[in-house]
């Protein structure tokens, strides 16, 4: 296996992308509807393209203020997305495809210290003379592409917000004693209202950098743990697609129907 300095496809990817090439095989991830989806936008799938990493999480130590474990944290799961998806983006760009559909990112705990970020995907290009200037991503199965392009909107790259906050509260031991009764306890309150809002400015100014007009989120994740009791941590995500609008036209077609009529054959 040749030596790979981390930058570029790695070499087992590059090899796929080879591979590809020469046998023309065309494999793809998309469900029958989201195929079918695709095809309605002008999109033919041209393989399953993936890219992956695994990060280390810092350590500063058994004294460390949970302030400082949680910014560790947030910028290791940062760095894990952003490089997930750059290398799942460079291999669909080696294959000649147009976009990515249907991104799925997965964090896998190896040990104690190491995460494994995954992102899986089905490239697709675009069948018209009119081609995409560059490689658009998106969570988004092929269906919802194809309604969303109908409507005059075009998936431009998928978003991720990521925020960790941390607050002190003496009083946080004394709110989570069992004699305290139904009570709220302030600095979890505090610590995940924050969390939520700063993870989703974040994928906002994700939206805001990459020149798109809107965005769809798909998933929100929380996690808090409690330190020594008299305080709080919590890592919040926020994940989903950048979109922008390239014509005004009517809203997506749609056969779903809000009510059925109970004399439908």
């Amino acid at each position: 296996m040749p030596e790979w300095d981390g930058r570029g496809l790695p070499p087992v990817a590059r090899a796929r992308v080879e591979r590809y090439a020469a046998s023309g095989l065309k494999t793809s991830l998309l469900s029958v509807p989201g195929a079918v989806g695709a095809e309605v936008a002008g999109f033919t799938p041209v393989g399953e393209v993936m890219g992956c990493v695994v990060q280390q999480v810092g350590w500063t130590g058994p004294a460390a203020w949970a302030a400082d474990q949680v910014k560790l944290l947030s910028d290791m799961l940062r760095q894990g997305y952003a490089t997930a998806l750059d290398r799942l983006g460079q291999e669909a760009t080696a294959l000649g495809a147009d976009g990515v559909l249907g991104i799925k990112v997965t964090v896998t705990a190896l040990d104690d210290v190491m995460q494994e970020f995954t992102a899986l995907g089905t490239a697709v290009r675009a069948e018209t003379t009119q081609r995409p200037r560059r490689l658009f991503t998106t969570d988004l199965p092929g269906q919802d592409v194809g309604k969303l392009m109908q409507a005059g909107w075009v998936p431009v790259r998928m978003a991720v917000g990521v925020a960790g906050r941390a607050r002190f509260d003496y009083n946080m031991q004394y709110q989570v004693n069992v004699l305290a009764g139904n009570t709220e306890v302030d600095a979890p309150t505090q610590v995940v209202t924050d969390v939520r809002g700063a993870a989703r400015a974040e994928f906002a100014r994700a939206i805001r950098d990459c020149g798109a007009d809107g965005g769809i989120v798909s998933g929100m994740t929380l996690r808090t743990w409690p330190v020594q009791e008299v305080a709080v941590a919590g890592i919040a995500t926020v994940t989903g697609t950048a979109i922008a609008r390239f014509h005004e036209g009517r809203a997506a077609p749609t056969s779903a129907l809000k009510i059925l009529p109970l004399n439908r054959s």
